[in-house]
Formats: C-alpha cells, sequence, structure tokens
C-alpha cells in the first residue's frame, strides 16, 4: 500500500493531467462542454439536472414526470441514468450553475479513475512512478478520452480498478470486509453505469475462476491422431465452400446439387467451430479444479451480493414493479444485426484524439456509423504496447498469466458479435455472439465498451512490463521512467480539444420566463426515442434545452423505453399523426388519421395544458408545418436561432386526461 503522501501526490497529478488534457474547456467551463449537446453529452447534462430537479420537488429521483409527460411517471432505473454523478453534482449546481458543475465532474471523473488504476498497479509492482503511468495510460487512454466526448458515463470507471485491488489484496484471506467491499464497488459501479455493473461482475467471476483452476497441455496421446487428421480435413472442407460461396455470391453447384445461400454467416459459423475443435485437439488442454471447499465462502459471496443488493435497493424496487407490472425495455436480439464491435485493428491504431496525427484515424473510425469515435475507439497507448512488446522480447511474463487471459477474453468481447478487420466483417464469430444471450450479461448490450477493461488490463501489464524493465536496468531506471513519461504525455495528449457551445437559444429562454410550471412544451419534428429505436423522430437537444426552461415536454428521450410506453402514445390520434410526419419526409396521412386527429383535437389541448411549440426550423417539413399551425391552431412568436416558437390559440384548460 502506497504511502498517504504519495497517494495524495498522484491524485494531484491525476488532477493536473485532467485539467491539461481537457485544455481549453478550464477557460470555458460555464459555456462549453466536451461534446456536442445535440448527442448524449446533452442527455447527461439533463441527467443532472433532472435528478435535482425531482429532488427540490421532494420526488424520489427516479422516476421522471418531466418527459414522455402524458404517460405515467416514467422509470429511469435503465436509463443510463449515472446516479452517482448527479448525487456529487447536486450540491454544486445551485451555486455554480449546471454546466460549470457537469464540466467539473467529469474532470473529477477522470482523474478519479486514473488515481484508482494507479493504486491497483502499485499493488501488483510496488513501484510508485510505474504505478502512476498505469494510472495514466488507462485514466487518459485514447478509449477514455474517446468517450469523454459523448458516453459521460464509462469515464467513471473508477470502481473497476478499485475492485481487482480488492480481489489482488483478499486472494486467499477470506476477509468478510473484502466481500462487503466488493458488494460497495460493485453498486457503485452501477451507479455510474449499468454496464460497469456488468463488468464488475464479470472481473469478480473471471478472478475467481481463474484462482480456482489450472490450464496446461495434456501428454500427447496417439488415440487422437485420427480425430486430429478428420478435424484439419473438415476445416478445409469448410473453408473451401467458405471461399466458393464468396466467390460465386452464394450459389453453389457440386455434383449437379445447388446450394444458395445469401451470406457468409452460416459457412463462417461451421468453418469457426471446426477451427476450434481442431486447435482444441492439437494443443490438448487439460483443467484442473485446485479450488478447495471452505464453509466460509458461500457465506462471503452471500455477503458481497446482500451489500450490493441493500446499496442499489431503490433501483432493484423499481425495476421490480416495472417486471411486475409486465413492462420490458429490452430490445430483441437478432444473430445477425445486434451492435457490432471495435474494430480488431482498432486496437494498434494511433491515438484518434491527437490534434497532431489523429485526425485521419478519427475520421475512419466515424466513417464506420454517425457516433463511432465515442462508441468505437479501441486505441491501446502505443507506449505501453511497445513496453509490453519490449519486456516479452527480453524473456518477461507476468507472474501470474491470469493477466494475460483476462486481457485476451475481453479483448474477444470487445470485437463484437462478429469480427470486423480494417472496416470489413468477416462473419467470424466471436464469444460475444453467445454471450449477449445470457441473462443480466446482456444488459450490457454494445459490446464495444468492453474495451475500457481491455484498457485496464493492458495499463496492468505495463505497469508489469515496466517494473520489469527498470529491474533489469536498475542504473538507468530514471532516465527509462523519464522518457517513457514524455513519451506517454505526448501520445495521449489531445490537447486542443475540440469545444461545443452549452449556449441556449432565445427560443427556449423566452419559454423559461414564463413563471407558469405546469403547462407542456410540444416541440417538431415529434417523437419518442432510445437507444436503439426512435418512433416518429425526437432530437434529443430538446432535452438539454429543458434544462433551461423547465418545463414538461411531451416527447422524449431515454436510454431504455418500453412498448408498451410507446403505445400509450399512439394511441392519441394527435400525436399518432406527429408521429407518422415526423419520421419520415415522404409521409403522409391516412384520411382516418387526421379526421381522427381533427375530432380529438379540442379535447386533446384542453387536457394537455399545451403552452408551445417548437419547430425545428431545419428538420421540419412544410407538410408537417402546415399540418400543426391548423391542428393546434398556432401563433407565430418569434423565429431564432433556428428555431421558430408558437402558442396555440386555444387558452390551456384545466389539468385533465387528454383525449385518446
Amino acid at each position: 500500500m502506497p504511502a498517504r503522501s504519495t497517494s495524495l501526490l498522484w491524485l494531484a497529478l491525476c488532477c493536473g493531467l485532467a485539467v491539461a488534457f481537457s485544455w481549453p474547456l478550464p477557460l470555458h467551463l460555464g459555456t462549453h462542454l466536451t461534446g456536442a449537446p445535440s448527442g448524449d453529452t446533452g442527455v447527461y447534462v439533463w441527467n443532472l439536472w433532472v435528478f435535482r430537479h425531482e429532488v427540490l420537488q421532494q420526488h424520489l429521483p427516479l422516476q421522471t414526470g418531466t418527459v414522455l409527460s402524458l404517460a405515467p411517471p416514467v422509470d429511469l432505473t435503465l436509463h443510463n441514468y449515472t446516479l452517482f454523478m448527479d448525487a456529487l453534482a447536486f450540491p454544486l449546481i445551485g451555486t455554480l450553475g449546471l454546466i460549470r458543475t457537469f464540466n467539473l465532474v467529469y474532470l473529477a471523473m477522470m482523474a478519479l479513475s486514473a488515481w484508482a488504476m494507479a493504486r491497483l498497479a502499485y499493488t501488483l509492482c510496488g513501484r510508485s512512478w510505474e504505478a502512476w503511468l498505469a494510472g495514466v495510460a488507462f485514466g487518459f487512454s485514447p478509449v477514455m478520452l474517446a468517450r469523454s466526448t459523448g458516453h459521460f458515463s464509462l469515464v467513471a470507471a473508477a470502481p473497476l480498478p478499485l475492485m481487482l485491488l480488492v480481489l489482488v489484496r483478499g486472494e486467499g484471506k477470506g476477509r468478510p470486509r473484502d466481500a462487503v467491499a466488493l458488494g460497495a464497488l460493485l453498486a457503485w459501479a452501477a451507479f455510474c453505469d449499468i454496464y460497469y455493473a456488468v463488468y464488475g461482475a464479470l472481473l469478480v467471476g473471471a478472478y475467481v475462476l481463474a484462482a480456482a483452476i489450472t490450464i496446461s497441455r495434456a501428454p500427447y496421446d496417439s488415440r487422437l491422431a485420427f480425430a486430429q487428421r478428420v478435424s484439419r480435413g473438415l476445416v478445409l472442407v469448410a473453408a473451401t465452400f467458405v471461399l466458393l460461396v464468396a466467390v460465386h455470391g452464394g450459389l453453389v453447384e457440386i455434383a449437379g446439387l445447388r446450394i444458395s445461400m445469401r451470406s457468409l454467416y452460416t459457412p463462417m459459423l461451421v468453418l469457426t467451430v471446426l477451427a476450434i475443435v481442431a486447435a482444441l485437439l492439437r494443443w490438448r488442454p487439460r483443467i484442473e479444479w485446485r479450488y478447495r471447499f471452505v464453509s466460509q465462502h458461500p457465506w462471503l459471496a452471500a455477503l458481497m451480493v446482500v451489500t450490493a443488493a441493500v446499496l442499489l435497493s431503490p433501483v432493484l424496487v423499481a425495476y421490480g414493479g416495472r417486471l411486475l407490472s409486465g413492462e420490458s425495455a429490452s430490445p430483441d436480439i437478432y444473430w445477425r444485426s445486434s451492435p457490432p464491435g471495435v474494430d480488431l485493428l482498432a486496437f494498434v491504431m494511433p491515438n484518434p484524439s491527437s490534434a497532431l496525427f489523429g485526425a485521419p484515424f478519427k475520421a475512419w473510425i466515424e466513417a464506420q456509423r454517425v457516433d463511432g469515435f465515442a462508441e468505437l475507439t479501441g486505441a491501446m497507448p502505443l507506449v505501453a504496447l511497445g513496453c509490453i512488446a519490449l519486456a516479452a522480447a527480453l524473456g518477461w511474463r507476468p507472474e501470474r498469466r491470469r493477466w494475460l487471459g483476462f486481457t485476451a477474453f475481453f479483448a474477444l468481447l470487445s470485437l463484437g458479435p462478429f469480427v470486423h478487420v480494417g472496416g470489413i466483417n468477416t462473419y467470424i464469430p466471436g464469444p460475444w455472439a453467445l454471450l449477449r444471450y445470457v441473462p443480466i450479461v446482456g444488459l450490457a448490450r454494445s459490446p464495444s465498451r468492453f474495451v475500457v477493461l481491455v484498457s485496464l488490463l493492458v495499463a496492468v501489464l505495463f505497469a508489469l512490463a515496466l517494473t520489469a524493465l527498470t529491474t533489469r536496468w536498475p542504473a538507468r531506471r530514471r532516465l527509462l521512467l523519464g522518457v517513457v513519461t514524455a513519451l506517454l504525455l505526448f501520445e495521449l495528449s489531445p490537447v486542443p480539444r475540440t469545444l461545443y457551445s452549452a449556449a441556449i437559444p432565445s427560443v427556449f429562454t423566452t419559454i423559461a420566463a414564463d413563471p407558469q410550471t405546469d403547462i407542456r412544451v410540444l416541440s417538431l419534428p415529434f417523437g419518442l426515442r432510445d437507444g436503439t429505436s426512435s418512433l416518429g423522430n425526437f432530437n434529443p437537444l430538446t432535452q438539454y434545452y429543458q434544462t433551461a426552461h423547465g418545463k414538461r415536454l411531451v416527447g422524449g428521450y431515454l436510454s431504455r423505453l418500453t412498448p408498451q410506453q410507446k403505445e400509450w402514445h399512439r394511441r392519441f390520434p394527435v400525436l399518432d399523426a406527429l408521429f407518422t410526419l415526423s419520421a419520415d419526409p415522404a409521409a403522409r396521412l391516412t384520411e382516418q388519421q387526421r379526421s381522427l386527429a381533427y375530432a380529438a383535437r379540442d379535447r386533446f389541448l384542453g387536457g394537455l395544458r399545451l403552452a408551445y411549440v417548437v419547430t425545428e426550423d431545419a428538420q421540419t417539413t412544410p407538410a408537417l408545418r402546415a399540418f400543426a399551425e391548423d391542428l393546434l391552431r398556432l401563433e407565430k412568436v418569434m423565429s431564432a436561432d433556428g428555431f421558430t416558437l408558437y402558442v396555440p390559440k386555444a387558452p390551456a384548460g384545466p389539468a385533465s386526461t387528454p383525449a385518446r
């Protein structure tokens, strides 16, 4: 365990680096963000606002009526709600303001993740400088810097290295305090991001399994020779068939038999299974169970689970209520169309966040998908990989091979259900192709985020390898560490960071000036959106602007929406018509939709207490605007900054249930 002064020095250095690597954000803490408010960044800012809003209203902050406000209060337990950061920000927002508080919390999470990694590395290598460099390699890695442009919850990764720290220190000791600590850290991870609760559980399970078994190579058995030859032959046949399908476009004729396949998914699955069988027959792994049962172990496991459950009880109770009511927000998982993982080449890509040399690599990642940079960046620090490779070439191997196994396992998971290389789908299934169907594990539905664990474990190997190098050349330790430090900081530096304005358009400040609180705002295009689907076309930027005016929104965005929530809104004829016209610029209403919408208009407006309608001018089609102006009897108030503000002619009526 490092001295307190050393630990505090690490923390101070990590805080300083967080400030330096976010430059020029410290000059604009109250006016700019490191991600665009129109993307996920705006929703994370909204998280802090809505948590504080519900607490100040003396409501449980796990539900809200500020979005999807025509439905009963929406459950936030499966929304990426960042409860830990929300609670941390709560006492600061009133004094510092929302944007400044958000940025300070973000900087604190970056520093805390790096510091926690340094603590783990010191426990493993016993060297202060090497441990701090490992913390930097994780907390400010290309993976974490890319996530800081959108997925801010993933920046709060401190619970993950701290879980490994507890496991390393407590291995073989059977202490109740370690079980309690693991349970508390699992809860903390869940309060940062639900993915991290899943990752933490996988880390604990993998660590316990690695301590319980040994894997070695069995002696050669001549009885396996025939099976090995058969397996190699089958692999060759399958590979030939895959090649024929690829060349002939899915139509193959063999001995008069016509075989048609539309893709390579099935052939590559068969080939992969056969290749794995052939490899196992050749390597002949022997698994030995060395775990010895101790009556205390089940009690320790139960203590960990109970600790986590008690701390998570508000969330678990709310989620349990959702399940009992028959509501489920779990999307269907399809074999071929699940979210992809990172590209295999992304692991060895130069830092795409670098202002000096990262632009072409960032452009390549962004070409893969719209949110590719924040979602698919998987670059490991090349300085760290270089130190690991040099130490390995000189004969170093980790004392415990489990660190290599953990790294390889989570790297395979991060590749997603099918391996992509250079942007090309190889159709080779990875472990995630099966694990995504496992309950609880499947909650981490975006496999590319497993790369956070890969980055953590690479930092562990970096600390061990660097310690081996400085031990090999003790007289040159300071020189070696100085060079590595300079190279690492140069490689990881993203300065100057691209910043995005946090300004609120004047249309929304006008709404904010209205003293009425029990009114609603409807934005066009209109819709409901979650992380995997969209009904209509809702812009999450609307929710960010809500943090300025505070009025209830008719539509909304949550990480996970239930089919029941979508169906509830479709029952309103007015909203059903707006969904249709918002979803597709070429869409047209049926006569039935139009007549039902006009018939329900007056009762709908009276119960809705709709005070304002805002159109995003660039996205609102003439047909949608004309229909909304006529149906809702809109009067234009102002146009500014690409938005137009309307008010309905009819005065808001008493609060009641709108017509359905």
